[in-house]
């Protein structure tokens, strides 16, 4: 046997142990739709194309196992083949499902002077959020001469039911996304998290009348915000506007005066995005 052939068999089996124990500190998973996501997840920018054989020894998987699963990715064009080496690649179909997220990277771009200008005239940490089906994921933020760094950073995905922006957008979500979430145990971040569905729900009607959101130490207890939504030019929700802040710098006036600035600042964003006040929900 030769000193490549022992290498790889090697590395595949080394593969394969990793593999098996990730599936055991993992919550259960449907074990194709895992190794589909490896697949797409294996190729970079020093490999942008592979052969299913590749593939098969980077994952510790059978060859033929492979060879279905990228059939079965390329139906949907998420993987495509070189006609001339037969080699795999990702395909354009990824870039239709990115579609969505890759609008909202944009009206966080555009937000970023809006962001900048509260961030100036507040003080504070200000950031802008959107709606990824569980919580409110940062995108972008801005850092006032009082600010925290670490309140908001990008990436960074807050709960629906405690934090300011997770709660705006909870109330904006679509049904079925409220009553799954809402369905759940509610985790008890601090002594004033809101876990009961039912005050929950009265909360979102609350938030949903008035256009804005209040964390008064809801999700850490010395950390305070206030969220106000930004729509886009057809009435829907593009993302959420939030300042937030150190507690004890959370007293009923500073809170209203955030509040107000906060809120002035997601309607400018919202009229640079199009909206013109009508499209509102329904709900």
């Amino acid at each position: 046997m030769g000193v490549s052939r022992r290498r790889d068999e090697q590395t595949a089996r080394t593969a394969r142990r990793a593999s098996a124990a990730g599936a055991r500190s993992r919550a259960p998973t449907v074990i194709a739709v895992r190794h589909a996501i490896d697949i797409l997840r294996g190729f970079s920018a020093r490999a942008p194309q592979q052969g299913v054989s590749e593939i098969a020894r980077r994952m510790g998987l059978h060859k033929s196992s492979v060879s279905r699963l990228v059939a079965t990715l390329e139906q949907d064009h998420l993987l495509e083949r070189d006609r001339e080496t037969n080699r795999i690649r990702l395909g354009a179909g990824l870039i239709g499902l990115a579609a969505p997220l890759l609008a909202n990277v944009k009206v966080a771009e555009v937000a970023r002077p809006y962001l900048a200008e509260l961030a100036q005239r507040s003080g504070e940490t200000i950031s802008f959020s959107i709606w990824d089906g569980a919580g409110a994921v940062s995108l972008e933020q801005a850092l006032g001469g009082n600010a925290i760094a670490h309140y908001a950073p990008p990436g960074r995905r807050n709960p629906a039911h405690c934090t300011a922006s997770g709660k705006l957008l909870l109330a904006h979500a679509s049904p079925g996304e409220i009553e799954e979430i809402l369905s759940r145990p509610l985790e008890r971040c601090t002594p004033r998290t809101v876990c009961d569905p039912v005050k929950l729900r009265a909360e979102i009607l609350t938030i949903r009348s008035r256009g804005y959101a209040l964390n008064a130490g809801e999700f850490a207890p010395d950390v305070g915000a206030v969220a106000a939504v930004v729509r886009d030019a057809g009435g829907e929700i593009a993302g959420a506007i939030t300042a937030t802040v150190p507690m004890y710098r959370f007293e009923a006036a500073r809170r209203a005066e955030l509040t107000a600035l906060v809120r002035d600042t997601a309607a400018g964003l919202s009229k640079r995005l199009g909206y013109d006040g009508t499209g509102r929900d329904a709900r």
